[in-house]
């Protein structure tokens, strides 16, 4: 019997010493295998490429036996990273039984731990790595500065009372208006600066007593990020002003700057002209690649060696060519239209803005288009994307994908480590909850975990030499080359810094376009947006996505899919990643909708495989996975005719 190590902590911050109950606790897990970056791959240490098929968890502090059963049925949907967000946003509206919602308890200042909030955040860690899942951790999500945390710098009492009444003013304004002014602080301010060295230092060095080791000598963890969602320049483009304490502060630093580059006259920092332009945006870049250095050196300190970024999200060719410079990953997030095969335009393409080459790309958040107006119209379509960003995530050899969202808050999550409201509806923020998002995630994070769909074979380096400094949002946004809509079904694309090829210019992807049905360079990925359909057709998988018009899928020969209309998401897969000539075990996922976008029970589905003897046994929804198997029989076609009725997961044996 194990003493419960969070009941241990706690007591001994409240200082009781009444007896503490003894409970057992599973064994310390073993570390998970250490992966290294090599070019724009993780590798294990036999020279595999690991890729990451995640979720992020958003503000979740389980209890323990909750922690458990969560992360078995995380690993059970082929989840092998988490993201965890939000962790240090304070607020009880997704945590209300928790002093803060965070890791921090923001009781007078910021700087003091959560213990209960902390034991919660150890054990599920825990939990995820005896689960085989690694984790991307930020440093700097949501988090909140007070005026208590003034005593961090000693300086003399007006400039400690003005940097108080600043920060009471910052905590006063609209969160959507303070969003960018949190993040970008600690590169203006000093105090913000050491608030978040020391919350750095004292999460990677605290060793979690579930594992045995600190989060900085944890294998566990594959990547670090500064700051999420953070660039000083789009900041300024967008008008952000911070409080005039630190408002002065940095007009100060860009006088000082402007006048060592050759302008004695800055001029106004949100509307530059001329050479200002120039000047500004090395300005600004500066001050972000200031504090990252300053970031990098700490966490090197604690002894952690893990792969670290600044930021994520496209803010421009100047962000991105400073994480070229000084990032070891790289990550975007895309909000898109899942029906990818609406036209030459969609999400893939815009999902491709951040990615560069060289390095290890993931879509660190990823789900259809936010806003009620865009969920409505999109979430019939919902599953296409499933589909669409595994085969096409393997094309563009990306690293990872991590959707958006697991879950918002902690009491969604039942006992069981499912959601206590699961239903076949759109559920953006709580995927946990979306059953028919569910029903397609195993099988398209085995295409992309396990390479089923292979990456391309004449990929596309975008170059782009300097200057690429932006006046403007729309300058910033656009960037200053881009690949024309329609490429990115074809080629892998990923972006480069430095001088252009002479070839460059007359290359098709930047001056012609492509038709309207295109096929992989790989061919095994078709995009057809005149019958509005997605097929992939690889050795080990086979899927369909779109609208059934009575013929056959293009490409398709082991998976038969029948309709006359309506929507329909078929994948299928070699779950023991053998050939179908050779596999002996199978997984396959179907949703349907009629004409009229309502949920069917799915379309007729037939296979043309070798041999007989498959036994076909439903998975999903959980309530039939305890179905006893079915034999199959071979139709006079010679193919396999699977069960009509309700199921979206089974799994064929033989």
């Amino acid at each position: 019997m194990l003493m419960k190590p969070s009941f241990i902590r706690l007591a001994c911050l409240l200082g009781l010493t009444a007896a503490i109950v003894l409970q057992a606790e599973p064994p310390v897990s073993a570390p998970l295998p250490a992966l290294t970056v090599k070019g724009q791959n993780y590798m294990d240490s036999t020279g595999n490429v690991v890729k990451f098929w995640g979720a992020n968890l958003v503000a979740l502090y389980p209890d323990h036996a909750t922690a458990d059963a969560l992360s078995a049925n995380l690993a059970s949907r082929e989840i092998n990273l988490v993201r965890p967000h939000h962790m240090l946003r304070p607020g009880k509206d997704w945590n209300p039984k928790m002093t803060s919602g965070a890791l921090l308890a923001y009781q007078g200042d910021s700087r003091t731990l959560d213990a209960d909030a902390f034991d919660r955040f150890d054990y599920l860690s825990a939990a995820l790595r005896r689960n085989g899942i690694y984790v991307s951790m930020s440093v700097h999500q949501s988090r909140y500065f007070y005026e208590g945390d003034v005593a961090i710098l000693k300086t003399d009492e007006a400039d400690a009372a003005a940097w108080s009444a600043a920060m009471k003013e910052l905590n006063g304004w609209h969160w959507q208006k303070g969003i960018d002014i949190r993040k970008s602080l600690p590169a203006i301010d000093e105090r913000a600066a050491l608030l978040s060295e020391e919350f750095i230092r004292n999460l990677l060095t605290h060793v979690n007593p579930h594992t045995g080791v600190s989060y900085a000598a944890d294998s566990q963890w594959i990547s670090l990020e500064v700051v999420n969602e953070c660039s000083i320049e789009y900041a300024i483009i967008c008008k952000n002003r911070w409080p005039a304490y630190w408002q002065a502060k940095l007009e100060a630093k860009w006088a000082e700057f402007a006048l060592a580059n050759g302008l004695p006259e800055p001029g106004d920092l949100y509307a530059p002209a001329g050479k200002a332009v120039e000047v500004r945006a090395r300005f600004l870049r500066k001050l972000d690649a200031d504090y990252y250095d300053r970031v990098r050196a700490v966490v090197r300190a604690t002894g952690s060696n893990v792969p670290m970024m600044y930021s994520n999200l496209w803010r421009g060719d100047n962000a991105l060519a400073m994480a070229a410079e000084k990032s070891d990953v790289i990550e975007d997030h895309a909000y898109v239209d899942p029906l990818v095969v609406r036209g030459l335009d969609d999400g893939i393409a815009a999902s491709l803005r951040n990615a560069l080459a060289g390095k290890p790309y993931f879509i660190g958040e990823f789900n259809q288009a936010e806003g009620a107006n865009n969920i409505k119209a999109q979430a019939p379509f919902r599953t296409m994307l499933m589909l669409a960003g595994a085969a096409y995530g393997a094309l563009h050899d990306w690293s990872g994908i991590e959707w958006f969202a697991w879950n918002h808050g902690t009491p969604l999550i039942g006992s069981d480590g499912w959601s206590t409201a699961e239903k076949r509806d759109s559920s953006l923020g709580n995927m946990v909850s979306d059953a028919m998002m569910l029903d397609h995630l195993r099988t398209a994070g085995l295409i992309f975990r396990k390479g089923f769909v292979a990456a391309s074979k004449e990929p596309i380096a975008l170059w782009t030499a300097e200057p690429y400094y932006a006046g403007n949002y729309g300058a910033l946004m656009s960037g200053k080359h881009k690949v024309l809509p329609g490429w990115q079904s074809v080629h892998g694309i990923r972006r480069a810094y430095g001088p252009e090829p002479e070839s460059q210019k007359n290359a098709d992807w930047l001056n012609n376009a492509t038709g309207r049905i295109m096929t992989s360079d790989t061919g095994e990925i078709v995009k057809d947006t005149e019958r509005k359909q997605l097929t992939v057709a690889a050795p080990a998988a086979e899927a369909f996505s779109g609208y059934l018009d009575g013929k056959a899928p293009a490409n398709l020969s082991r998976l038969a899919v029948a309709g006359e209309s309506g929507f329909a998401t078929v994948i299928l897969v070699a779950a023991d990643a053998r050939p179908f000539g050779q596999s002996a075990s199978l997984l396959i996922s179907r949703t349907g909708l009629d004409a009229e976008l309502k949920e069917n029970d799915g379309p007729v589905v037939a296979l043309q495989l070798p041999g007989d003897g498959w036994k076909f046994r439903v998975t999903r929804p959980r309530t039939a996975a305890s179905s006893a198997p079915v034999a199959l029989t071979v139709g006079p076609d010679g193919r396999l005719a699977l069960p009509s009725g309700v199921w979206h997961e089974a799994e064929l044996t033989r």
